[in-house]
């Protein structure tokens, strides 16, 4: 008997060993599926992302005002001209509406010249960092 006390911690270990060896813990592959699109749309983003920036190209400010009338002249902007682009930005001490992304000035002028008809105040800037 006291044999056998002496061998049990040394058959517990052999019957641990084993069994660790047969268990099946996580497997640390994975497999990612990915939309064949994926690809397609980030290069579109990202040039999209390049090609416009307000600090490089030409762009019309229509209005200049606080907060809530900024926004205001916005939402009617994009009600009237929902292809061009429109963004509000702030530089103090009043937001501005910015609106295009004209790669030269003479760009800049003919839309410039459309759209003081219904914004007369209306003038081109080429915004700096």
């Amino acid at each position: 008997m006291k044999n056998l006390r002496n061998q049990l911690p040394y058959f517990i270990i052999i019957l641990t060993f084993l069994n660790v060896n047969n268990s099946n813990a996580q497997s640390s592959q994975f497999q990612l599926i990915q939309d064949n699109n994926f690809e397609k749309l980030v290069k579109e983003k990202n040039s999209v992302n390049n090609s416009f920036s307000i600090y490089k190209n030409f762009s019309i400010q229509l209005f200049h005002s606080d907060k809530t009338e900024t926004e205001n002249k916005f939402h009617e902007f994009k009600n009237n001209f929902p292809d061009i682009v429109a963004t509000i930005i702030y530089a103090e001490p009043k937001y501005k509406l910015i609106v295009g992304n004209y790669r030269n000035k003479i760009d800049a002028e003919r839309n410039l010249k459309k759209l003081q008809k219904n914004y007369p105040e209306a003038f081109i800037v080429r915004l700096t960092k």
